[in-house]
């Protein structure tokens, strides 16, 4: 119909005038000799303004490796291989985020490989002139991880009773690190959830929340055979225990987001905001809120991706800035590639009148940007959005990549 055209017309418009405002800039193109390729999570910030990530594939021995890219006066980036993994008792595959504790220290967990590679968490420590890798856990990890102060870390840590995984903790001491096992998830069929995405967050109460990619409802709207996901808690009694709530399982509703790809991120008013890969009104994906209104805890879907042109599967973790704005990636895109198109950087805005205004801020392209953006953005305080790209680039293995308002 008429008005649909002008309508698609008019979000074009939109869509390339944003992109006209905003600067893209390839801070490091991988897959160069020993270098890293295929990134494999989102990157960290540090507070000196560098950038540490991993990659899943690459390094010295081809099993991936953790990097740093360091701003140079003359406006470029150095990259620096820190580690590259060696398959066997030190791990391979890193995935998910870094996390960085204290000078000279950064954690993450590797992927593994079954009697390959050791999959779980390590930490590299910074020497003289160079880093080295141990394993702090061996028994398994999903990707991610998340701290506290007192230096302990959470995430999906260890097999469970069932090898679908466990909500564990890794606490430090002066003779190693102890694990205990806070949540096993289920046996067959989960209702209650499992395979997360990315690390649990932490609310106000010292509670922790996250997503998962599998289990919860299955069969019709469902269309994922393991369930479509779930939103959970997990409540600490002070005794070294905790308890598994079940919060939101999505599919809940035929317009319900489906799949959540990514984490839980908090405002300071105490929502949480995430994205579901497909699921919603028109099947491509959602935005979502989850608040508590009158003690009821409740979702509320701010956004449905409607159309691959201008974007579809929303993919990790958002980012939000003071202003309460959202940030994130997904397929699709104005521009062509294999699949569902190149991908896209968007942006989500609060309006006075309760409604979130969506826009694109950046369509990738395989000649400059690299394509793929798995894992979302993070900012810094100047408004600055940072990410990776998993394809194309120059070496056809990924990017990282600066977009600047």
């Amino acid at each position: 119909m008429r008005w649909k055209t002008i309508a698609l017309a008019a979000a074009f418009a939109v869509a390339t005038q944003l992109s006209a405002q905003v600067k893209l800039k390839v801070l490091h193109n991988f897959g160069s000799s020993n270098d890293g390729n295929v990134p494999s999570g989102p990157l960290l910030l540090d507070s000196h303004g560098n950038l540490y990530g991993g990659t899943f594939g690459g390094g010295q021995q081809g099993d991936g490796a953790v990097f740093e890219l360091t701003p140079q006066k003359s406006g470029t980036w150095r990259e620096q291989v820190l580690y590259s993994f060696l398959a066997g008792s030190n791990g391979a595959y890193p995935w998910g985020a870094l996390l960085m504790s204290g000078p000279g220290k950064l954690y993450g967990t590797v992927q593994g490989y079954g009697s390959y590679a050791v999959g779980g968490v390590f930490e590299l420590s910074q020497g003289s002139g160079s880093w080295s890798s141990s394993m702090v856990y061996s028994g398994g990890a999903g990707p991610g991880l998340l701290s506290d102060k007192l230096g302990n870390f959470y995430g999906q840590i260890g097999p469970g009773k069932y090898n679908l995984g466990a909500i564990g903790e890794l606490s430090p001491s002066a003779s190693g690190w102890t694990y205990a096992d806070l949540y096993d998830f289920c046996a067959t069929y989960c209702p209650e959830g499992y395979a997360p995405e990315a690390a649990p967050i932490w609310d106000s109460s010292g509670n922790l929340w996250g997503t998962t990619y599998g289990g919860g409802i299955r069969g019709t709207p469902c269309v994922y055979f393991d369930g479509c996901g779930v939103v959970f808690e997990m409540t600490p009694h002070g005794n070294s225990t905790w308890t598994y709530n079940l919060m939101h399982q999505f599919a809940s509703t035929t317009t319900d987001g489906q799949g959540p790809y990514g984490g839980l991120i908090l405002d300071s008013a105490g929502n949480f905001y995430g994205s579901t890969l497909a699921g919603g009104t028109h099947s491509y994906g959602t935005i979502f809120k989850f608040s508590n209104v009158g003690g009821t805890w409740q979702e509320t879907i701010l956004y449905n991706f409607s159309n691959c042109t201008l974007a579809c599967y929303p993919e990790g973790t958002l980012a939000i800035d003071a202003s309460g704005n959202l940030y994130g990636t997904a397929q699709g895109g104005r521009n062509s590639c294999a699949g569902y198109g190149c991908g896209v950087i968007f942006k989500l805005a609060p309006q006075s009148n309760g409604t979130w205004k969506y826009s694109t801020l950046y369509n990738l392209n395989e000649t400059s940007g690299g394509v793929s953006p798995f894992y979302g953005v993070i900012l810094d305080s100047k408004g600055n959005l940072y990410g990776v790209t998993s394809n194309f680039g120059k070496y056809n293995l990924g990017t990282a990549f600066e977009l600047t308002p």
